[in-house]
């Protein structure tokens, strides 16, 4: 492998083009229209505009992909996440051009790609699952009484679902038909396929995930678990690695499932299998996503790993190496995505430009991983993740505590952004004691906190403000000076 093309943008295609550089190996970057000053197209060996704007119009198509590929002779393709990386289409393109597609095969992406197909063949793999149902060909009265059989609450999701669409929680049997007839209107504009399922709805969840990974050789390892349980809209915003809620026998019993479901598809390469835990510890199969994720650094700072360096060496036609297989978690890696969003809007994202952004100096325990400088946009077109802040030490007390003082020191002027959000969660006792669940933000009412904590914020400055204001009168006011010289603002 010579040249390798990054079929994506963002943090995830400056932290593809770093180890790409250390393994001596050229980049070639692909851009859209608002990505054209981008830094991962400065960064890159090569760069190729896609033209467009829209994803649909750019990162989405296949055509253009493959025709950058040709232009430059790469002779591999690293898709990252999203976009097309579990598109089969982008798949079949690199074979049938030759091209080496960084990431598993056919049967691993079209199996698990389908919520109702993957739960079935998890089922009968003996991977557990949670109670449910398909509701195809059947009558809204035979809906209500399998639900009924299950037991409220329950949960009605898309087939084909992802990213936190096409999820209806239902807890009272008047109120299916509705929940079902959303779903799957939903679920057909996101992503044209209506089908959908209903499960059992597991109060108080913890959402675990297990880094898995799998050979050309048939070896698959199930590397340790990932705590993704802080989330909004569905959406991750806060993961661990590893958790407060597994202990060894768990953790070996989790990886042992993850690398079960795996098997079921001869998985090659870097995935991930997703499973929602009860609070008896009992934990169900969700989804297996055939691509690395988001999350992956805290995975690769708490083993001392690098997980691209793994998928390139797999799609090479290497095995394992002794590192992976052999790797547990040696210290705790915690994550916080920053997001240019309105936390009291609703999380609402934010478009606009950076005129300033500055971040806490990398060391050994803190990593950033971003994609935007000072003066960069945050487009309408794509997601509005700013950066990814990660942090690792010997115990969770102490690697949350550096994620506050990292965060403390992060500035970002010029577009509104989550950063205060985290810090409020990080900062509380319920998050201290690990008390965490999918709905952590609005149980422990995050949010209301955040806006407390902001207003008292603005009193405080407006209360210095005013005194200065009286000083400058010639007036004299101690509780100012204490302010001036002690206070945090």
């Amino acid at each position: 492998m010579k040249k390798v093309l990054i079929a994506n943008r963002g943090e995830i295609a400056v932290r593809i083009i770093k180890t790409l550089r250390r393994m001596d190996i050229r980049s070639v970057a692909v851009y859209s229209e608002p990505d054209s000053e981008a830094l991962f197209v400065k960064m890159a060996d090569e760069a190729v505009a896609l033209g467009g704007k829209t994803a649909q119009e750019s990162y989405l198509r296949v055509d253009k992909i493959m025709e950058a590929c040709q232009i430059t002779g790469a002779d591999a393709i690293h898709p990252g996440y999203g976009f097309l990386s579990e598109k089969l289409e982008l798949l079949r393109a690199c074979d049938k051009a030759g091209v080496i597609f960084i990431g598993p095969k056919e049967k691993a992406i079209q199996l698990m790609g389908d919520k109702i197909e993957s739960k079935k063949l998890m089922l009968s793999g003996g991977v557990p699952t949670i109670p449910g149902f398909f509701v195809d060909g059947m009558d809204l009265v035979s809906i209500q009484q399998h639900a009924e059989s299950i037991g409220y609450p329950v949960m009605v999701k898309a087939a084909a679902g992802g990213g936190g669409k096409g999820l209806r929680r239902v807890d009272r049997e008047e109120d299916l038909a509705q929940a079902l007839e959303s779903c799957q209107s939903e679920a057909l504009r996101s992503f044209n396929d209506d089908r959908v399922f209903v499960e059992k709805y597991i109060l108080n969840p913890r959402h675990i995930e297990v880094q898995v990974f799998g050979d050309s050789y048939g070896l698959v390892v199930g590397l340790s678990e990932r705590e993704c349980s802080i989330q909004r809209r569905n959406q991750k915003v806060i993961e661990e690695c590893p958790s407060t809620g597994v202990d060894s026998d768990l953790r070996q019993a989790l990886c042992q499932a993850a690398a079960n479901c795996a098997r079921l598809v001869d998985y090659q390469n870097a995935g991930t299998v997703e499973f929602v835990m009860g609070e008896d510890k009992s934990f169900y199969f969700l989804e297996m996503n055939t691509r690395l994720q988001v999350e992956h650094p805290v995975t690769e700072m708490a083993h001392g790993i690098d997980l691209v360096e793994e998928q390139i060496r797999v799609a090479q036609g290497l095995p394992l190496s002794k590192e992976l297989i052999g790797s547990k978690p040696i210290r705790w890696s915690l994550e916080c995505r920053i997001y240019a969003e309105e936390p009291l809007a609703d999380f609402f994202p934010c478009a606009g430009r950076i005129l300033k952004l500055r971040f806490p100096e990398e060391s050994e325990w803190l990593r950033v991983d971003t994609g935007v400088v000072s003066g960069d946009d945050i487009s309408i077109y794509y997601d509005p993740m700013i950066a990814k802040v990660i942090t690792v030490a010997d115990t969770r007390a102490e690697a949350v505590y550096k994620m506050i003082q990292a965060l403390a020191q992060v500035s970002i002027f010029g577009i509104e952004t989550n950063v205060g959000f985290l810090l409020e969660v990080l900062r509380s006792e319920e998050f201290s004691q690990g008390l965490l669940s999918t709905d952590f933000i609005q149980k422990y009412d995050m949010v209301l906190r955040h806006k407390n904590t902001l207003n008292s914020e603005v009193n405080l400055v407006a209360h210095a403000a005013f005194h200065v204001s009286q000083r400058g009168r010639g007036g004299k006011s101690l509780e100012s000076d204490v302010f001036l010289k002690g206070g945090s603002r």
